[in-house]
């Protein structure tokens, strides 16, 4: 051997563990058994993945424009977010004609989370002092916020005691109005469920969705509010969730025992916040159990679509 081979250094000895994928291979059977896992469960979720956007796009076509509910005893429970997030689905997998309007008389912030660029400064009382003149789409989309998925979002007055005046029969003359423009008018609502314009909206919806957080503190006073609806018309969205915290299996357990039409879990997600504050929502770049978790939504809400 000359000497120039004997000084060589050998790739052997630098990675003396055998490495794959980069990364050091584990010997004996437990590992084998762990990689086999590993490579199963990301199938499965690949095939629930595959079976969601099936079951999505296989709804049939609404036959009359339907009108959805957000609501919630609660505040900062996420129904703004619930709100987008379902509309931005049923706009942008089922192509439907879909508006979300801001019905929070208290500085409702769902044109925020639109981009900058696609947001109207107008809001829905500059529409309904305008209503009389606009005959068209095109004169109407002047007044709203046109999101990428095809969404449009109907901003609340900045004036909180201008939006906190309008009657639950102008938000009537609102609807009717909107109703001959789109195929879904999605109304998120003020924290409650049981004043005036509360009761309208859930008296008029075709479903509501009903959303809370895990806490006890929370989810016990949305599990009283269940009293004041339908609750085969009713989805609950479990927002905000540590999806292994035995706390919130209970209370899916207890959501799920109400003969509820769906309950579904929304994880906790730093990434789709961080998505909605910059307004640049984008469904595929999300982790596939929050992605699964929005899936489930849209889904729950598209089946009951008339």
């Amino acid at each position: 051997m000359s000497e120039r081979a004997a000084d060589s250094l050998g790739r052997r000895e630098v990675y003396r563990t055998p490495l794959v994928d980069g990364r050091p291979a584990r010997n004996g059977a437990a590992s084998a058994w762990r990689r086999r896992l590993q490579r199963l469960l990301v199938s499965q979720r690949e095939r629930e993945e595959a079976g969601l956007e099936r079951r999505i796009r296989d709804c049939p076509w609404v036959t009359r424009p339907n009108t959805i509910a957000l609501i919630s005893p609660e505040g900062g429970v996420g129904k703004t977010t619930a709100t987008f997030l379902i509309g931005s689905l049923l706009a942008g997998h089922l192509k439907l004609r879909a508006i979300a309007v801001d019905a929070d008389p208290d500085f409702g912030t769902l044109a925020r989370l639109a981009p900058d660029q696609r947001r109207s400064l107008c809001a829905l009382a500059d529409l309904l002092d305008d209503a009389d003149r606009i005959h068209t789409a095109a004169q109407l989309g002047a007044y709203v916020s046109h999101l990428q998925s095809g969404l449009h979002v109907l901003g609340a007055p900045r004036d909180a005691e201008l939006a906190a005046g309008l009657s639950p029969e102008r938000y009537g003359e609102l609807a009717a109005f909107l109703a001959t423009f789109y195929e879904v008018v999605l109304l998120d609502l003020g924290t409650g469920v049981s004043g005036p314009l509360a009761r309208f909206a859930i008296e008029r919806a075709d479903q509501v969705v009903l959303v809370t957080t895990p806490e006890w503190v929370t989810s016990s006073v949305v599990l009283e509010a269940l009293a004041h609806l339908r609750h085969d018309h009713t989805t609950v969205a479990i927002n905000k969730s540590l999806l292994r915290a035995p706390e919130t299996q209970a209370v899916e357990a207890r959501f799920r025992a109400q003969h509820l039409h769906r309950a579904v879990t929304l994880p906790h997600d730093e990434q789709l916040a961080a998505m909605l504050d910059a307004g640049h929502y984008t469904l595929d770049a999300l982790r596939r159990p929050t992605r699964l978790a929005i899936k489930q939504l849209g889904l729950a809400v598209a089946e009951q679509l008339v």
